[in-house]
């Protein structure tokens, strides 16, 4: 048997809010048929880059899938290197989109707590920031955001949210 707390609160408390700068990304379409063999490079491309901040994934139709890589500018040329080739050896497209940046915001029980994601986006909205791209686990919410707008949103996220302090 499983239990799980559903509540809301007028001013939502969060862990943290945390912000990396110089990232970029790679984008591409392809098969969602070769998600497995996609997923087994992604592997090996890890090492090459160090490791990926963030991986999106978005589901275009049923049979073309978009993925997003962001990493560290600092890995840009081995990155692009190796995706590049590996984007050629399976004759997909990739688009390469430098200078963004990541927020993130950690949260106790994000799954079982409703509108967190609509109020963090909806405050980035009235604040003028674009979002690029987003993902959400149980307990993260991640915001791709153009470059010099990851304190802005900081800022934007701590007024809109609770960090307790001790």
């Amino acid at each position: 048997m499983e239990t799980i707390a559903v509540y809301w609160e007028s001013k939502i408390k969060v862990y943290s809010i945390t912000h990396v700068t110089d990232l970029s990304m790679a984008r591409f379409v392809f098969p969602f048929n070769a998600t497995e063999e996609l997923c087994k490079t992604l592997m090996a491309l890890e090492d090459t880059v160090q490791r990926f901040e963030l991986v999106t994934q978005d589901y275009i139709d049923s049979s073309l899938s978009q993925m997003n890589l962001f990493y560290n500018q600092s890995k840009q040329k081995e990155a692009e290197t190796t995706i590049k080739r590996w984007g050629y050896e399976l004759q997909e497209k990739v688009i390469f989109i430098p200078s963004l940046e990541l927020v993130y915001l950690h949260g106790p029980h994000f799954q079982d707590r409703f509108g967190i994601v609509d109020t963090a986006f909806s405050a980035l909205e009235n604040g003028d920031i674009e979002i690029i791209a987003a993902g959400c686990a149980g307990t993260t919410i991640y915001v791709v955001i153009p470059s010099k707008q990851a304190l802005p949103a900081t800022q934007i996220l701590r007024e809109t949210f609770i960090i307790p302090t001790t």
